[in-house]
């Protein structure tokens, strides 16, 4: 009887901090044709959706507009990138790298790099800054690759980060 109560008491304990873990986090996906991905048209085949802690979900448009889209996170929350296939070809879009351009430095370096498992390379962040008026929004530079495509891509959009 007591070996059952412990085991439930370790399910409760691990179930408990998966739920913590997964309201905190922000999922950022970048969207990418990879069948007709180049060099000239990353801008016009790729586009974000954003997954907030509560499960709310906003999309971007694709074009010159995924420069500037932002997306605004609460300080205590976590935040990931994930790339996915948007064509019917379901290649692997590993995202790099994020590093900083320009804006108020939210996270602990200048470079936050990927990290592998067999869907695809993520990049996982914890914010340790609010983003402030004077240094402005954290401008970023998202690196990217698509399998079975010769070499890497940018998209540059930006985070603020709040309390």
């Amino acid at each position: 009887m007591k070996l059952k109560n412990i085991i439930v008491a370790l399910v409760i304990f691990l179930y408990s901090n998966a739920v913590a873990y997964a309201q905190g986090t922000n999922i950022v996906t970048l969207n990418v044709n990879t069948e007709i991905i180049n060099d000239d048209n990353v801008l016009d085949v790729c586009s974000f959706t954003w997954e907030d802690p509560d499960g709310d979900i906003v999309t971007s448009g694709t074009g010159p507009e995924l420069e500037n889209w932002l997306i605004t996170i609460s300080l205590d929350s976590d935040i990931e990138w994930k790339g996915m296939s948007s064509s019917g070809d379901n290649k692997i879009v590993d995202i790099i790298q994020i590093k900083r351009q320009s804006g108020t430095r939210i996270f602990d370096g200048k470079t936050l790099n990927g990290d592998s498992n067999r869907d695809g390379e993520k990049v996982r962040g914890k914010p340790e800054a609010i983003t402030n008026e004077a240094e402005g929004d954290y401008k970023y530079n998202i690196k990217f690759r698509v399998k079975g495509v010769s070499g890497t891509f940018d998209i540059d959009p930006k985070i603020r980060v709040v309390k």
